[in-house]
């Protein structure tokens, strides 16, 4: 039971870390040549899993804009606005299951302590 616990919390982390990283990605959209993150999970052995955060070096896209020299190319952020949408609600329903465990856990901790009285 404990290990449902571990394991719960672990997961709230790193679903915490991965809606940081997405609202990172989501500010700076507008950001001139930025480079988005993505948040990626390997397991534990000990239960849980941990955030890993590997930078996205792809291109994004270029434009032609004026400049007080001249037209000159302009690369934008390649952070997609739609992945990181559904980057978002996964991560919402990642939460919900996570907290649903704790609650199902703490539940029968309870029922445990209280066949013990």
């Amino acid at each position: 039971m404990i290990s449902a616990i571990r394991s719960a919390l672990s997961g709230l982390a790193a679903y915490a870390k991965q809606v940081e990283v997405t609202a990172n990605n989501v500010a700076n959209v507008n950001t001139d040549g930025f480079k988005k993150s993505q948040t990626e999970f390997t397991a534990v052995e000990t239960g849980g899993v941990l955030p890993v955060v590997r930078k996205d070096d792809s291109a994004g896209p270029t434009v032609l804009r004026d400049t007080s020299h001249g037209p000159s190319l302009v690369e934008l952020s390649n952070v997609d606005l739609a992945e990181e949408a559904v980057t978002q609600i996964l991560a919402q329903r990642s939460f919900e299951a996570n907290i649903s465990t704790l609650k199902t856990a703490d539940d029968m901790l309870g029922t445990i302590l209280d066949m013990k009285k």
